[in-house]
């Protein structure tokens, strides 16, 4: 496929905004004086600049600032101080591009590292360390590679339609996917597919991971087809009430997981056993096993949820936004000094890995197609807000219904999300989603220059393609992995309650919610209670249909998202102009996003 380079509209900073701020700088959009000669001639003087002047290299920004914790006295000659604005074209200092590539990338760390840990670990198809540590790997690589291009954007040559947002739009694995495929990797147990010791212990089962990967890279062409619908239609089709009911049942049913893992474990030591190879946490052959709930699983676990308020609470400017990353690093360190790591894995890491080196047998399986369907509604849904939300911050206007730089922003965001989904399938990864996390990192540092999102890119690259790295997640307790991922979805629920938010609610609408949840709750607090409804048979045909059909009533979101969406087609607007107490307007999507993916 032939494409095109964008040429983008620079967004001027607000001379009135810079002048009273706290960090002097010279102005980013001044014309380049590079402006001349081949590319190869203005890339040259470009390099040149950022690295032999002082101007290029540090500029006038005030880094102190962005190294001050926010503890009184450091603090106060910065209070009620604004920062500059940085357009999503501006040209910002070397040293500032670096230290909001680190930002930006630790902001992005733990939202990337968890799915593969969760998917292939205990709790899923329980491949070994090295396989689980090089698709931590993976993700990071495919984090680096597949944000650049969604940074960048491209035009398909010969159309109207674009690839990428050419915003500092980053993207990750997506959350979403995570309770179907529990749902799935336990059907595939339960039905023999996939062995359990004797022990009680799930067997290594590379094929059901190799299985639903495969069918991802099918399904997610269905997404390709929703990113060319227009926002307009796909928000009318799936409104602020669905997705935000969405996100609070993805939440809360990840929760569960992460506070299994804070305590100890997710796996068979959770049942606290009497005897056998379970009887400890998460194992009795690793180090420093304990009795699943124990007080140094629980502190551990502790240790990394302290440290993200510590650093949200009185943290600098440069660290606020990588509070889950710092709760992380501290947790490692506190368990590597207490002999809860064991380095082996580490030490048998390469230096250097890429994708491939690992890979899985691919397939298709027809029982995952329906609730794949519904995760590609509801994450194309999901990934325009975060958009929308990254071009408010980033300068954008999106107040001007029908804005037509909005418009393409938007459409080439959802392609170029689904696209890599698609191609991170072939990958040896799970589907990719746009993270909104980052926008308050644009926030706070008033910086949405495109050159800082390049820097997070390669960071993360680097990260993925020092398997080392990967390998130092992968022998962290669970407890450790656990107050982390509890923490972050937790705010995948916050981010949904703030959605909700936003709507009218009238009685239509307090209606929809009530009949989505009710089958929505009912299933998140007892998993099992409709499955015994689908009848047994030995045909292969009508098998897979019921696995499908398992799969969508034991996933409690991709309910609430089939019931919510008929039922807001189908039952009228109310028209009266007043929904009683508690009636407020609608709010568009771009105001109802927090840090979430």
């Amino acid at each position: 496929m032939s494409t095109s380079v964008s040429n983008d509209i620079d967004t001027k900073p607000d001379e009135k905004t810079v002048g009273s701020s706290a960090i002097e700088s010279y102005d980013p959009t001044l014309s380049n004086p590079h402006s001349e000669g081949s590319w190869l001639q203005r890339a040259k003087a470009e390099i040149l600049f950022l690295c032999t002047t002082k101007e290029g290299l540090i500029g006038r920004y005030d880094y102190v600032w962005l190294l001050t914790p926010d503890i009184p006295p450091f603090n106060r000659k910065y209070k009620d101080r604004v920062q500059p604005f940085y357009g999503i074209n501006d040209r910002i200092p070397l040293l500032l591009t670096i230290l909001l590539g680190v930002q930006h990338s630790l902001a992005m760390m733990g939202g990337i590292v968890v799915p593969p840990i969760i998917l292939v670990g205990a709790s899923g198809v329980n491949l070994d360390t090295e396989t689980v540590g090089y698709l931590v790997s993976t993700a990071l690589i495919l984090s680096g590679v597949f944000s650049l291009f969604q940074i960048v954007r491209f035009k398909i040559f010969n159309t109207g339609f674009w690839i990428g947002t050419g915003m500092m739009c980053v993207v990750g694995e997506a959350f979403s996917v995570i309770p179907i495929a529990q749902t799935y990797f336990a059907q595939q147990y339960a039905s023999g597919y996939c062995e359990i010791g004797e022990d009680g212990r799930r067997l290594p089962c590379p094929d059901a991971y190799g299985r639903l990967i495969g069918t991802i890279s099918v399904v997610m062409c269905f997404q390709i087809a929703i990113s060319l619908v227009k926002p307009r239609v796909l928000m009318k089709m799936c409104p602020n009430l669905v997705v935000g009911m969405v996100m609070v049942c993805i939440g809360s049913g990840l929760v569960a997981s992460g506070a299994k893992s804070w305590a100890g474990g997710s796996g068979p030591c959770m049942n606290r056993p009497e005897s056998g190879f379970f009887q400890l946490c998460p194992n009795i052959a690793a180090p420093q096993p304990r009795l699943w709930g124990s007080p140094s699983f629980i502190g551990l676990g502790f240790s990394v949820y302290i440290t993200i308020l510590i650093v949200e609470l009185f943290g600098a400017p440069l660290i606020r936004n990588c509070s889950v990353a710092c709760g992380l690093l501290v947790g490692a360190v506190i368990a590597a000094a207490t002999g809860f790591v064991d380095s082996a894995p580490i030490n048998r890491a390469p230096s250097v890995t890429f994708m491939w080196t690992h890979t899985f047998k691919l397939g298709i399986d027809g029982s995952l197609v329906l609730p794949l369907i519904a995760c590609c509604i509801t994450t194309s849904i999901s990934c325009l807000g975060d958009i929308m939300a990254t071009a408010e911050v980033s300068g954008i206007d999106v107040e001007t219904e029908g804005n037509p730089d909005l418009d393409v922003r938007i459409q080439g965001g959802l392609t170029a999300d689904a696209l890599w989904s698609v191609l991170a399938g072939l990958a040896t990864s799970t589907p990719t989603v746009c993270f909104a996390q980052n926008n308050g990192v644009i926030a706070l540092s008033g910086c949405a220059s495109r050159r800082a999102g390049y820097a997070a890119c390669f960071i993360l690259f680097l990260a993925g393609v020092c398997s080392k790295f990967g390998a130092a997640i992968t022998v962290l307790p669970p407890s450790v992995i656990g107050g982390m991922t509890t923490f972050l979805f937790t705010s995948v629920i916050v981010s949904g309650l703030r959605i909700l938010s936003t709507v009218r609610w009238n009685r239509r609408n307090r209606f929809i919610a009530t009949a989505a949840l009710t089958l929505g709750f009912s299933d998140l607090i007892v998993p099992n209670w409709i499955i015994f409804l689908i009848p047994e048979t030995e045909s292969k045909a009508l098998n897979s249909f019921y696995d499908g059909l398992n799969l969508i009533i034991s996933t409690g979101y991709v309910i609430v998202a089939f019931v919510g969406c008929s039922l807001n087609a189908i039952l009228p607007d109310e028209k009266s102009g007043s929904a009683g107490a508690g009636y407020k307007k609608e709010l568009p999507l771009t105001e109802s996003l927090t840090k979430a993916d």
